[in-house]
Parts: structure tokens; sequence; C-alpha cells
């Protein structure tokens, strides 16, 4: 059974119709590219964007299945195999994609999210063992709702949502069997659940009103709403992760509390010194799994490659998990009663698939592979790192993926991507789109300037607020590094990015208009005003907190608003937005397609219908794909 894309009408709470979204849209001159359509089907790009993606292993309670998301179909759905082996079968028909799922601790229920169109207002749906047919648990389009987590009994849920106020996560517990919320926490600002407490009695929330990177764990009584602040702590502390014991003796931590990197703790319920289990001296711990006995598996941030881990409960000697391919691991998880961890696996030659690793023997396998089709990842590119020196002597580390062939005479035409976030990292994950760009003899650049995470607290900071403008100075620098490389046409280098990489691409190419060939910018930021204005009003005080205060801070956010400086621009932009995106916008490059129009600059436009921030529909990334191929060849 399929279920409808419902769209909103005047008032936000009814639900009408569903109108099919319609097809992408360019804006451009009339003879500057083919239709998109035609496009995406003539694409050679085309074969990388159909590489199924097989994500967030879940496995049941009886440790027997596991439940993942699989793009196979053309958007993620749910699909479940046994784990002893046995054929997949896929649970969900939606016509949107599915988000987050989750497995009752105590039967077969499935608990999965979905949106509409991309635009974050998630809604809960369950799936009664045995039943095809999901139940809506939640039923307003027009609320948020951050999935947190299952009671230990499995009756209830809790979760965070903004159904009072737009601006702020309350804490809500339901109960399961009669969809009847209450709500727990009434409070301003972000936050989220993490775990219930052994007890059942209690919630361990996170609370975000400081800003993404400065936050505060929280113990809040689900009888009287009472709130204990944990873990006290001097200066700003991330908490990524937390995981209950379920003896009830304390939980574990992954944060990065009185650190420069993320390390594992162990809090204790007696309200003792927090026990630091793991910590490696200039890396970071980017996931963690705790299993009933207290055996840890974890994987370390080693300069973009992942090293997946086991420790005892005894504290004995770590073992690193043997047997996998290059490539990172985005979170891990123990199969309930069993010496199994299993985890979301991919690299820059491994499609995202599903691995598995026994605790026994520490050697890992692959248990859902993706579907590549007519390619073959042998051939991919691994990529190398380097370092160009920024203008204050700080090294930048970029990631350089150089084509298998050799150079032309005049040296590999290149492309530069930013990564977006900021607070985020380019690391050896998959991208078709940089292997097609490789097959095709261009040479990718992918810089972490500063700014990025997985280098440390200190480097994640060097870009706040008033030093903005130093992390496009390290692009610059990066540029210019380029140059310096016998293997690079000089001429031929182009700047790429999404979200916050789209505004460092604005930023790069109006900075220093004339070092660049071309700038390709998927819904970036232009104004930091307009951003700030507009953007999901749950979310607008943490882009605050990183960016600039709207009046405070009002100068500082003109000053590194590139669609100031939109009479600089010399190369060529394509721009591509979804028209649902509630993080950027879609007003961001309407507005800076409107100025570039108006000032004869050469731009190009595609508006993708029914998309958030990013593209979850394959057909619309073949669209987008396509445009991006005919671009490049036209330009660079």
């Amino acid at each position: 059974m399929r279920y409808p894309n419902w769209t909103r009408t005047g008032r936000a709470s009814i639900l009408d119709r569903w109108i099919p979204p319609p097809a992408p849209s360019l804006s451009s001159d009339p003879h500057a590219m083919q239709d998109t359509a035609a496009a995406a089907a003539a694409s050679s790009i085309a074969p990388y964007m159909d590489i199924e993606a097989v994500i967030r292993p879940t496995p049941r309670a009886d440790g027997k299945h596991i439940a993942y998301l699989s793009d196979a179909s053309g958007t993620h759905q749910i699909w479940t195999r046994p784990l002893e082996g046995g054929a997949a079968r896929r649970l969900t028909d939606m016509d949107e994609p599915v988000g987050t799922l989750a497995y009752s601790p105590r039967s077969h229920d499935l608990l999965f999210t979905t949106d509409c169109g991309g635009d974050e207002r998630h809604r809960f749906w369950l799936l009664r063992d045995g039943d095809r047919t999901p139940v809506a648990l939640t039923d307003d389009p027009a609320t948020v709702h951050a999935w947190g987590c299952w009671s230990p009994d499995g009756t209830h849920i809790a979760y965070s949502a903004n159904a009072r106020s737009k601006t702020d996560m309350d804490v809500y517990v339901m109960d399961v069997a009669t969809r009847a919320a209450t709500r727990v926490l009434v409070a301003s600002g972000y936050r989220d659940v993490l775990a219930y407490f052994p007890d059942g009695e209690s919630l361990l929330v996170r609370d975000w009103s400081g800003g993404p990177h400065d936050q505060v764990l929280q113990r809040v009584t689900i009888g009287t709403g009472s709130v204990e602040n944990l873990l006290p702590h001097t200066g700003r502390a991330e908490y990524r992760a937390a995981r209950m014991r379920r003896d009830g003796s304390g939980f574990h931590v992954l944060c990065d509390q009185d650190s420069d990197h993320f390390r594992i703790g162990f809090v204790p319920a007696d309200g003792g010194a927090v026990q630091w289990l793991v910590e490696e001296s200039g890396k970071s711990i980017e996931a963690m799994a705790v299993a009933g006995d207290g055996h840890l598996g974890y994987v370390v941030n080693d300069h973009g490659w992942h090293r997946l881990c086991l420790r005892d409960a005894a504290g004995g000697q770590d073992r690193r998990i043997e047997g996998l391919p290059p490539g990172i691991a985005g979170s891990l998880a123990w199969i309930p009663g069993t010496d199994t961890l299993v985890f979301p696996y991919e690299g820059a030659r491994t499609p995202p698939s599903i691995w598995t690793a026994r605790a026994a023997d520490a050697q890992a396998a692959p248990l859902v592979v993706s579907d590549a089709g007519t390619l073959s990842p042998a051939g991919f590119i691994e990529p190398e790192v380097a370092l160009a020196t920024s203008f204050d002597g700080l090294g930048v580390p970029c990631f350089v993926y150089r084509p298998a062939t050799p150079p032309p005479p005049s040296g590999y035409p290149a492309i530069v991507i930013v990564h977006g976030g900021p607070a985020m990292t380019w690391s050896s994950n998959f991208r078709g789109d940089v292997q097609y760009l490789a097959s095709r003899g261009i040479m990718v650049v992918a810089p972490n300037v500063r700014g990025s995470t997985g280098y440390g607290r200190r480097y994640h900071e060097l870009d706040d607020k008033y030093r903005r403008m130093d992390s496009v100075r390290d692009l610059h620098a990066v540029r210019q590094w380029l140059d310096g490389r016998a293997d690079v046409d000089r001429d031929r280098v182009g700047l790429f990015g999404r979200s916050y990489g789209g505004f460092m691409v604005l930023a790069g190419l109006t900075a220093y208009p004339g070092s660049w060939k071309l700038g390709v910018d998927f819904y970036g930021i232009a104004n930091f005003h307009t951003l700030l204005q507009t953007t999901g009003p749950w979310r607008r005080d943490l882009r605050a907190a990183e960016y600039g205060d709207p009046r405070a801070d009002a100068e500082l956010l003109a000053e590194i608003s590139p669609i100031h400086r939109m009479d600089r621009l010399q190369a060529p932009l394509l721009i591509v937005h979804g028209m649902d995106d509630p993080r950027v916008t879609p007003g961001e490059s309407e507005m800076l397609y409107s100025v570039l129009r108006g000032l004869g600059k050469p731009v190009q436009y595609l508006r993708i219908p029914h998309e958030g921030h990013g593209f979850g529909r394959r057909s619309n990334r073949q669209a987008v794909f396509a445009a991006f191929e005919a671009f490049l060849d036209q330009h660079l």
C-alpha cells in the first residue's frame, strides 16, 4: 500500500488531497542547457547516481532479524532480513523517504519517521509485528517531532516536539497503545531525548540552548517534570551519544567535555566523578556501542578514516576489528543476545553497505552489500591527504582524488569541493559524483578548512563569528597550492559546495573573483540576515550561535554575506535548490538568481520541487547531476 504526499492547505493542520510533485525547472539562458529530463536520460553520470545506498541497520530485540534502509526503489524504504541468512523483504512502500527507524525493546514492533518533501516536520509511524500497514502515531504535519527512544518495557516512547511553540522543543511521552501523549517538560530552545533511565521513571535529555556545540545533559523526571543538570563543567561541551547500563549502575557518554577531542566516559548512577574509559591523543572517538555486559565497541577517527575497536567489560587491552576496507562507520550497535556488532560502512571505493563483526575473533564481514549496477567499485579512486599552508601558517588538510589516467600536458582540470556544516568534515565516505569526476580525468580536492570537525575543538572554533572569513582565506590558500602543482591546469579549477559549502562557493567566487573557472552552489547561503529570518524557527537560535546574532552582530552578518558582493562575480555559476528546504530556504537562491540576472552575470538555476535540504529521490538526483554534468561540459 502506498501513502500519499499530503500537502498543506491554508490552515496548516488540515490535510488536503495528494498532489504529485512537479518536475524540476531550469532558469537560465534559453540555449545554455538541454532539457533536464532529456539530459538525465543521456547523462554519463547517471550510473553513479544509480548506486544503491544501504544504511541505518537496526537489530530486532530477539537478535534474529535486522531492519535497514535501502534506496533501491528510488527512495529510502525499510527492508528486513534474517541475521542467520535468508532473503531480504521490503516492509514499506511510502511515497516519502523513510528517515529514522527503531525497534521496540520488547517486541517486533518497528517505529519509523517520514516528513513531507524534506520539510523536516517528521511524523511517527508504527509497524506492528506482522502488519504491513503502518499506523500514524502523530498526525500534525505542521509540527516537528524529533525522535528520542522507547521505554525499557516497550509501552511508551519519548521525544521532543514544537507543537506548543514553533521555536521551542518540549519533551513528550506517548503511550503507544492509546497514542495519548503527555508533555513532561516545557522549556525554551531546542532539546532532544537521548534515553530512558532503566527505571523507566526519568529521561536523559540533551539541552541545546547554548548552541549545537555547547550543550547540557539533564535528567528529567517524567512524573514531576523536575530537571537535574548532569556533568557540570566549565567551557563548552558537546554530547554526541549516551548509552544506559541495564543494571542501573550508570551510563556511558561520548563527549568532548574538558577535552579537545571526543572520548568515552562512564557516569556512575550514584553521582560520582566521570570515569574516562577510552581516549586517544589527538584523535576523536566518533561512535560507540555498549553491550549488556559492558563490552564496548567504538570508532576512532584517524585523519578521515575510521578504525573500529573492541574493549571487554573488564577494561582490558583494546583490539582492532580487522577485515574492513578503508572507510567510515556511521554508528555501531550490538545485536541483542550475541557478541556481534552491526554497523553501516562505506568508503571511497565502498558504496554504503552493512557489515558485522564478532567480538570473538574481531573480524568484519559484509552483511548487506549495495548494488553498484554496471560500475565496478574496484576502479574507484581512494584519496590521499595533503596539507595546504594558509595565510597564518595553519595546515589545511585536503583529500585529493587523482584520476587514474595520466594528466594531459596542461595538467588535470580540477574541482574543489567544500563540505557543508560548517561543523562537519570531509572524510573517506562514498561520493558517486567524485568518482564520476575522477573517471572524467578531473582531479577532486576536498579541503577541511578551519571550522571543520574531526581535528579537535580548537580547530573547529577557528572560524566562529568574527573569524568567519578566515575559512575563505583557507580556501584561497588551497587554490594557490593547486597553482603550484605541475599536474593541475591552473586555468581550469572550479568550486563546488552544498549548504554552508554553497556559502563558501559564493564567498570564494566574490572574495577572489579571478581565481575560479566556475562555481556550483547547491542550496547555499547568500545572505545571513535572511537565512536567520527564514530558516525553521526551531533551529534559528542554533544557527545564530554559530554565525552571529541578527541584532548584536548585524554589521558582521552584512559583511560576510556574499549577496552584497555579487557585482564582483566573474565565473559562471550553477544554482540548485529544493523548493521545500526548511534549513536554507529557497529564498536564498531566488534572491541570488534575481541579483545575478539583473547584473547580467552568467548564471543558471535549477529548482527541484518537493525536495528539502538535499535530494531524497533518485529521479531528482539524476536531474540535478545531469545539469551538473552539462554545466561542467560547457564551462570547464
